[in-house]
């Protein structure tokens, strides 16, 4: 039973990540899931249980990342420039290992106002506040550009969040850039266009050259 909890779990997650919740049907999960349809029931009692529950482990999915953004971010002894390239490093090794996470956020987080505020609260909020002073920070320096911290989470998670289909429909406009590499050229990319730094920090070697390959 408690194996069968957790299977309804992952399929229920990657349904409502891909179809929303309207679009997910509780009979297709539990085929997914590999149980018969009245463990739902019995594990969650309705669909929105079931969705509440999914959401508590993407929480439980993101509590680490944002444990280590943060500890990033409170890191004085190394540079702004190494802590702000470090975090977007890691946010975005975090959504390629786990896209049924950025695309739950992504679906719910615009959702109808109930769900919506409870994917605030339950996570956006708190990751967002775990890099929010090393943003303020980097903004005090000039090395983010933008008016408001918030701004630049939204942007950099907007950078971040490609769909999975995101290396083939690159190839198909721009067939020179290896499918294989498309998402770590992407963090590159991204690293460079949103981190004003000064040269001798800018030259620094890229997650694409330097042996770590953070997004494959």
């Amino acid at each position: 039973m408690p194996d069968g909890r957790q299977a309804l779990l992952i399929a229920a997650t990657e349904a409502f990540a891909s179809l929303g919740f309207d679009g997910a049907d509780l009979r297709s999960v539990a085929a997914a899931a590999g149980v018969a349809p009245n463990l739902v029931r019995v594990h969650f009692g309705n669909k929105a249980a079931l969705w509440e529950a999914c959401l508590d482990r993407v929480v439980t999915l993101a509590e680490p990342v944002m444990a280590e953004v943060h500890t990033i971010a409170t890191d004085t002894r190394r540079s702004l420039a190494d802590r702000l390239r470090d975090l977007i490093i890691r946010v975005a090794t975090f959504y390629a290992a786990h896209p049924q996470v950025r695309d739950f956020v992504v679906r719910h987080g615009a959702e109808t106002p109930e769900r919506s505020a409870m994917v605030t609260e339950k996570l956006l909020r708190p990751a967002y506040e775990s890099a929010r002073e090393l943003f303020e920070a980097g903004i005090a320096a000039g090395i983010i550009r933008s008016s408001h911290p918030a701004l630049f989470f939204a942007l950099l998670n907007a950078a971040l969040n490609q769909p999975p289909a995101f290396p083939m429909l690159l190839g198909r406009f721009a067939p020179e850039i290896d499918p294989e590499t498309a998402r770590t050229q992407l963090l590159d990319t991204t690293i460079a266009t949103l981190l004003h730094l000064p040269p001798s920090q800018a030259d620094a070697e890229p997650a694409a050259g330097n042996g770590r390959t953070p997004l494959s």
